[in-house]
């Protein structure tokens, strides 16, 4: 099936780097605005997730607001049945923020520059799923976004800049989030420039330091009020509220979702 094109091309003159944008989340929203602003790029085309998709996003936002930018919006389902697209595009970069899918090296082959995107670490440390949520479940005080070469592995690709942060005892996931969508601002911003006119030096991964995520699942999300001490049931909490599904306590077939807490300790 061709994919879904909505929104009229600007019929603008071409200034700077051709450029696609691929996102779903709000995160990509974010850092998109941002790409807009910059004169040394032209925004060839956005695609973002359609509807009916497989691919679920618990951070993603009204597909309405992708076709504020004044570019061609191509909603898809599947990105590795797309090369066809992305060649008619024919774009110098790819920019990738907020995409749960695997690009074949089919497609990741096809724009000059490659592709770039954002991992919410400090890479190579939290490659994986649900950097977010396990960065908080395993206690970090400091992570940070990497801006990397988008490669066939996970996460591995080679490195052009990270900003870090801290996590503070207090921070929920929406904290997080949103210390996460300031340094990908960061990043966006510095590197972007230099990316359209060649001038970026990147960094290969430490092997040696490589520390993978586990896979989360609803599972993970339950409280065990029997065997978990009150500092990981206030971690679960934390980590599972907005935008993810919530910590949750079951019982007779019901389930009460707790989405903030209060850790009190005995004087």
């Amino acid at each position: 099936m061709c994919p879904v094109r909505r929104g009229i091309s600007s019929g603008k003159e071409i200034l700077g780097m051709r450029v696609i944008f691929l996102s779903a989340n709000k995160l990509g929203l974010e850092v998109l605005k941002e790409v807009a602003k910059n004169k040394s790029v032209d925004i060839q085309a956005v695609i973002t997730l359609a509807g009916d998709a497989k691919t679920v996003m618990y951070d993603g936002v009204d597909i309405r607001e992708w076709y504020e930018f004044n570019a061609p919006v191509y909603e898809i389902k599947d990105i590795a049945q797309e090369k066809e697209l992305i060649l008619k595009l024919k774009s110098e970069l790819a920019i990738i923020c907020g995409w749960r899918q695997i690009i074949p090296k089919e497609i990741l082959d096809i724009p000059t520059k490659g592709f770039v995107g954002f991992h919410p670490t400090l890479l190579p440390y939290g490659r994986g799923p649900a950097p977010i949520i396990n960065s908080i479940l395993l206690g970090l005080k400091e992570s940070g976004v990497s801006m990397y070469r988008i490669s066939e592995g996970i996460d591995d690709g080679e490195i052009i800049g990270q900003e870090k942060f801290t996590i503070d005892d207090n921070d929920y996931a929406s904290d997080v989030y949103q210390k996460v969508i300031i340094a990908s601002k960061k990043l966006i911003n510095f590197y972007l420039h230099l990316l359209a006119h060649g001038r970026i030096n990147t960094t290969k991964q430490d092997e040696s330091k490589v520390f993978t995520f586990p896979k989360r699942s609803i599972r993970d999300n339950k409280i065990d009020l029997e065997k978990e001490s009150a500092q990981e049931i206030y971690a679960k909490i934390r980590a599972f509220s907005e935008p993810y599904n919530g910590a949750y306590i079951e019982k007779d077939g019901s389930r009460l979702v707790i989405w903030r807490a209060e850790l009190v300790r005995e004087i």
